[in-house]
């Protein structure tokens, strides 16, 4: 009955993990201390969806029966910082929080469980009967359920909730309907499939070419004005609250400095280090050994006869990580080289010439630039900058203190205009007030940059409101927004630049087309494509095999293509396309295609995968909806405990 449940892990519900935890024995085992501790008490609420409470308690037996079963799938590769990665707290509130959502939907639409059904599946689960398949007694059973933190009851009522969900899962499948035609759509994509082998030839390659006149320019405008239409933009002035101005402000005593000092000591310990360079010469055969022992012997008396180092590692070095540089490897401490190399270099002194020294790289000649010694600063050499670290931590506290209360400020007093705005931080050290030029949500904004919760936030506002704190590059903003601009068709004074650069472009497409077209006609005359590239001067590139769905490895999802691609025969040439700013001459070098016949036996399967897709997607906006209609909360305190980001619901 639970089959399908069990199946949609996204909706799987914590009881169930409870059984499955139970069934491979994790209840009678130590989990290592992974799970995090859940503040408060057996009444507290984690959350509440409309009137109803999720408890700590019950957040915590999901947490745990999730933990279980990511051990027994992950081994010891899930750990703490495994779970925090996962996100694992809120994705178990969340499937609390659809389940509770499910099981309210349920009973609106007038579904029950009996008390029959849910003994029956109780006694479906193995680890609540014994070999003979009977049930394993009272005592057992509520033994088994004490160890995880249940009693009867609570076990029962939420298998009593999991069959509940279940029924309903099955009333909303009642009214999916898939259609021939998409089945059939769906198994296309599947098995149909292509490789092209192609030329991919850039449009900047005829940049040189390229010209836009003035009458072009204007042509273009006029034929395009729409593509060039300006989106709304907004112009907002905003208090900005800057941490190095308040620095002055704060204090470091000399206990906070050593106590810093005391905890974070790996941060001034250092290894020892050298800087070096080297010439290598390599031994390609070993036939050549003593010949090329005898070339570095020779390099070293040019260096010792005063020929410079890094002039002769650029010439001679077979190290190309390094002779662009002079042969310089920079700092480096034990371990990172290999022995012998090591070895000389900690050996010798700045200045020092080693070598030649083998290693099984080839021959070294070795000059050590510089030492750094190991060991530990002092706190005098730390205290400076402990002291500038300190100082900068609470110079960031006190501008986030700084900024939300003038957000507060402004929300209670609502300047009137910019100028009373402005005069909300006048008298406060390190708060300025700065105008910007409107700006588009997609825009960089000056000093902020592009897509910034700063942009967020003026796109949200009403003319003439006032933000909460946004922190931004140079510290935390509270801004008002003075005008909303509407969308506008331009003049080509406004856009000049980007008309001019799109017939620039349009033009190097033409070139690349003309190009393009030329080599597809060398090939119907009987060239290969692989001459077409050495005329062209590009590379023959093979883009394994893909699909409808356009997902195409070397190229990214390129749908039009793909169709292109399997709507030809084997041999067959296609293009010129357009690939982003590139275009595209291929030959299809592979092609699998739909069988009838094959189609027939896998066409109820494929309905079956379409059916439980749109299922899943009919259940996630049946959640959606109702959490927003429910108004589910998250508690402060739940949110805190597992530094969650601020806002989230």
């Amino acid at each position: 009955m639970l089959k399908a449940f069990r199946d949609n892990l996204k909706y799987l519900s914590w009881v169930l993990w409870f059984v499955i935890a139970v069934f491979i024995g994790f209840v009678f085992v130590d989990f290592g201390g992974i799970s995090p501790i859940a503040p408060g008490g057996p009444s507290d609420a984690a959350a509440t969806v409309g009137d109803e409470k999720i408890t700590y308690p019950q957040f915590q037996r999901a947490y745990e029966s999730q933990e279980a079963y990511l051990r027994q799938t992950y081994g010891e590769g899930f750990d703490r910082e495994t779970a925090r990665q996962m996100g694992l707290p809120i994705q178990v509130m969340n499937e609390l929080i659809a389940t509770r959502i499910l099981h309210a939907e349920a009973r609106r639409i007038g579904l029950e469980v009996t008390d029959g059904e849910v003994q029956e599946e109780i006694l479906e689960q193995g680890a609540f009967t014994d070999e003979d398949g009977r049930f394993v007694g009272e005592e057992t059973y509520r033994s088994i359920l004490r160890r995880a933190g249940y009693t009867p009851d609570s076990f029962e009522s939420a298998i009593r909730g999991d069959l509940l969900t279940q029924k309903l899962q099955t009333v909303l499948a009642e009214s999916v309907y898939v259609a021939d035609t998409e089945v059939e759509r769906a198994y296309r994509e599947q098995v149909e499939r292509a490789s092209i082998r192609y030329l991919q030839l850039p449009f900047a390659r005829f940049a040189g070419q390229a010209t836009a006149d003035q009458a072009a320019i204007e042509a273009y405008f006029a034929e395009n004005r729409e593509e060039f239409r300006l989106p709304e933009r907004r112009r907002v002035g905003f208090l900005l609250v800057d941490p190095l101005a308040l620095e002055p402000m704060v204090t470091v005593s000399e206990d906070e400095i050593r106590a810093y000092y005391e905890d974070n000591q790996a941060d001034y310990s250092q290894e020892e280090r050298v800087r070096a360079r080297h010439i290598l010469l390599r031994v390609a055969d070993p036939a050549q050994d003593a010949e090329v022992l005898a070339r570095l012997q020779e390099v070293r008396s040019r260096i010792e006869a005063g020929e410079d180092f890094a002039t002769l590692a650029g010439e001679l070095s077979d190290d190309p990580g390094s002779k662009t540089r002079g042969g310089d490897l920079g700092f480096f401490g034990r371990g990172a080289m290999v022995a012998p190399f090591e070895d000389a270099a900690f050996g010798a002194a700045p200045g020092e010439l080693v070598g030649p020294i083998r290693t099984n790289f080839g021959y070294h000649l070795i000059e050590v630039l510089e030492r750094e010694a190991g060991g530990t600063r002092a706190l005098d050499e730390a205290r400076d900058e402990i002291y500038s670290t300190l100082a900068a931590e609470r110079a960031a506290e006190l501008a986030s203190t700084r900024a939300t209360e003038l957000a507060d400020r402004a929300s209670r007093e609502k300047p009137a205009d910019a100028t009373a705005f402005e005069a909300l931080g006048a008298d406060q050290q390190g708060v300025e007030y700065r105008a910007l030029e409107p700006f588009g949500r997609d825009d960089v904004v000056p000093g902020i940059g592009r897509a910034t919760p700063f942009s967020t936030a003026a796109f949200a506002l009403e003319a003439g409101e006032t933000s909460q704190a946004v922190q931004v590059t140079d510290g935390w903003a509270v801004l008002r927004l003075e005008e909303i601009v509407p969308p506008r068709l331009p003049e080509l004074a406004e856009v000049r630049r980007e008309v001019e650069s799109a017939v620039l472009t349009a033009a190097q497409r033409q070139a690349a087309e003309r190009a393009l077209e030329d080599a597809r006609a060398g090939l119907a005359g009987g060239a290969t494509l692989d001459e077409a590239a050495a005329d062209l001067d590009l590379e023959v590139q093979e883009s394994g095999q893909f699909g409808g769905d356009g997902r195409i490895a070397a190229l990214g999802s390129q749908p039009e293509l793909a169709a292109a691609a399997l709507a030809l025969d084997t041999g067959a040439i296609g293009g010129p396309m357009a690939v982003g700013n590139n275009l595209i001459l291929f030959e299809v070098t592979e092609r699998q295609r739909f069988d009838p016949a094959e189609f027939a036996t896998a066409k109820e399967q494929t309905r079956e995968g379409l059916e439980a897709q749109r299922l899943q997607l009919m259940l996630a906006s049946l959640i959606e909806r109702r959490r927003e209609e429910l108004g589910v909360r998250l508690e402060p305190s739940f949110v805190e405990n597992f530094e969650l980001p601020t806002g989230t619901t």
